[in-house]
């Protein structure tokens, strides 16, 4: 009977690991991607290269949600990390769309562009916060006891 419940201690351990490097690689290739395109828009960039990080940050986030379709829907740390998406595609607009507004009066300097970065965090930092609270239901995962 020890030894059972060891092995199940393990498992449940290594899954929680897997979870945990899952979580940090789509959080960080997301956040990687959106300075990045945030980045390239201060720099003015071509239109090509600003494309391709868009592209490349929308067919990411599709990937992993195909990919890690039932670690977004039956893991606490998947629906925190959706909750986390979506605040940072929700802040990523709103900080696009601030900074569209304060450059059709004047051109935009580093000191405002960092302003706007900060934003960016902050945004999303106060969305998640807002939206964790009704989106991560806890583990929905069932183990068959036998």
């Amino acid at each position: 009977m020890a030894r059972h419940r060891n092995r199940d201690a393990r498992t449940y351990e290594e899954e929680d690991k897997q979870d945990i490097r899952r979580q940090e690689g789509i959080f960080l290739c997301t956040l990687f991607l959106m300075v990045l395109l945030l980045v390239s828009l201060y720099f003015q960039l071509s239109v090509l290269a600003i494309g391709i990080v868009t592209a490349a940050l929308i067919l990411s986030t599709i990937g992993f949600y195909i990919h890690y379709k039932e670690f977004f829907s039956m893991r606490d740390r998947g629906q925190r990390t959706v909750s986390v998406l979506i605040s940072m595609y929700g802040s990523l607009i709103l900080t696009l769309i601030c900074a569209w507004y304060y450059v059709q009066d004047e051109p935009l300097t580093l000191d405002y562009a960092l302003v706007f970065l900060f934003g960016f965090f902050f945004f999303t930092f106060m969305v998640y916060r807002s939206i964790s609270r009704y989106l991560v239901v806890g583990n929905k995962r069932q183990r068959i006891k036998g």
